[in-house]
């Protein structure tokens, strides 16, 4: 293999679908079908030397796991060679202590994260199954020796109560995959980056498709609860500010969405005007080769 294969293994916001205590028509009809679930935000990724890494691990790992060995066949290995973190919230981490002896029982797993997801980790106990790595921000590793890609933390403001969050690069032999699925909003992220829109944002690290947060619609979504305590550029607002798609622009689709969203229904208006747009929603189980 001469390329690198990112699987998409969860597309919702931290919650899933079904959300515990929801009992809305999206998660009710998860719960009758199976089929409807979708997973925590994950992607697994598979190295040109058949090494398989994951970037974020929720607490539906085992179902992920299965969902990457539909994908990839019958010689997928057992155990991811690395586990990469993009922050310290609830649904991107409470996977991690499932590697331990009461389930799956593995050691010196590279954890790879930064300096503070770590310590937040270590003081959780959710680190005993792994060799940890610290990567600064903007700095290379490679994950394994042979695997054929590196990944690049990007430093985004985003609720950093305990620790600090990071979007990824993913650089394969042939494209870059940016994975961005929180952040706080666009306006402080292009501070973060001096950059001065999405598209400048994009160019600058020069990635060929990029996975956005898609958290909400917009801001009216939630009914019960303050949306300014939890932000997030809602999927409205980067359309205004991304306009249709234009000859030469990296593919966007958007990720990490809310059970709330309504572009979660495929045949909703909200989705027709995103792929209209020519960007789109990830689906999950799809693939990237990069």
């Amino acid at each position: 293999m001469n390329e690198v294969i990112v699987s998409i293994l969860g597309v919702a916001q931290d919650g899933g679908i079904p959300q515990a205590g929801c009992n809305c028509k999206r998660c009710l009809s998860a719960h009758e079908n199976l089929d409807l679930r979708k997973f925590p935000v994950s992607c697994g990724v598979i190295g040109i030397d058949d090494s398989f890494h994951m970037i974020e691990v929720s607490r539906q790992l085992s179902e992920q796991l299965k969902l990457a060995s539909d994908i990839f066949g019958p010689n997928f290995p057992v155990k991811p060679d690395s586990v990469i973190i993009t922050h310290g919230h609830l649904g991107h981490i409470d996977g991690l202590g499932l590697f331990g002896k009461e389930v799956m029982g593995v050691n010196d797993v590279p954890l790879i994260s930064s300096e503070k997801v770590i310590n937040l980790l270590s003081k959780r106990g959710l680190v005993e199954s792994f060799i940890c790595r610290e990567i600064s921000p903007n700095t290379k590793i490679e994950p394994t020796p042979d695997c054929g890609f590196s990944v690049e933390f990007l430093k985004v403001p985003h609720r950093d109560e305990e620790t600090d969050t990071h979007a990824i690069i993913i650089r394969g032999p042939k494209k870059s995959l940016l994975f961005l699925p929180d952040h706080d909003s666009w306006d402080e992220t292009f501070r973060e980056t001096g950059t001065k829109d999405i598209r400048d944002f994009l160019h600058k690290i020069r990635v060929d498709i990029a996975l956005i947060d898609g958290t909400f619609w917009d801001e009216n979504e939630l009914k019960n609860r303050k949306m300014d305590k939890i932000p997030h550029p809602t999927i409205s607002e980067s359309l205004e500010l991304l306009g249709k798609k234009r000859i030469n622009d990296p593919e966007i689709y958007f990720i990490h969405l809310n059970h709330t969203n309504p572009a979660n229904d495929e045949t909703s208006i909200q989705r027709k005007k995103i792929d209209s747009m020519g960007w789109g929603v990830v689906l999950q189980g799809s693939i990237f080769s990069i």
